[in-house]
């Protein structure tokens, strides 16, 4: 759980501020969100330097977005939310599609344990998920975000996200079977 001077940001941090202290003060409010942000471009784009890169042009996004930001606004969400709609706009991206489909490997370390391997099948999996359920996933699980968050992240209502985990979950389960056997 974050403190509660980065969840929410009253109107005189982010309206009254102006040049470098305004700088400052985004820096301070996003420095601890990184970390979560790198995570969330891992989980979307499965590789660590479009992830980098995503991340980098995400917050040079919500630099220029800041002044605009709400003061009763959830910063955590709005920055991971501009880090989603990154990772959604690369994966579009007509260079995305034809670098995926040239290459061959797999950027993840192999591993012989069936352990192992049955990660690897859920690793995949969960990259064959449409966008929105892949996001649900990550932000659900990888970040360990509650269903309210999620939501924030996605657009709609707690329960909505909820429920979109749920089918995602369930499209999991159908395309393997066996983590579904164990669970």
């Amino acid at each position: 759980m974050l403190p509660p001077r980065i969840e929410k940001v009253g109107v005189t941090a982010l309206g009254a501020l102006a040049g470098a202290e305004g700088d400052q003060t985004f820096a301070d409010l996003v420095a601890p969100l990184v970390p979560a942000a790198q995570r969330l471009a891992y989980g979307m784009l499965q590789n660590p330097h479009d992830c980098e890169d995503a991340v980098q042009e995400a917050t040079f996004k919500a630099w220029r977005a800041f002044p605009r930001l709400r003061a009763d606004s959830n910063v955590r969400a709005w920055f991971l939310k501009i880090v989603a709609n990154e990772c959604r706009q690369r994966r579009r991206s007509r260079w995305w599609s034809i670098v995926k489909v040239a290459s061959v490997g797999d950027d993840t370390p192999s591993i012989s344990s069936s352990d192992g391997e049955a990660a690897m099948d859920l690793r995949r999996a969960v990259r064959r998920l449409p966008d929105d359920m892949r996001l649900a996933i990550v932000l659900r699980y990888y970040l360990d975000l509650p269903f309210e968050e999620v939501g924030s992240v996605l657009g709609v209502s707690g329960p909505a996200a909820k429920a979109r985990v749920h089918r995602a979950l369930v499209r999991l389960r159908v395309e393997i079977p066996e983590v579904s056997a164990d669970a």
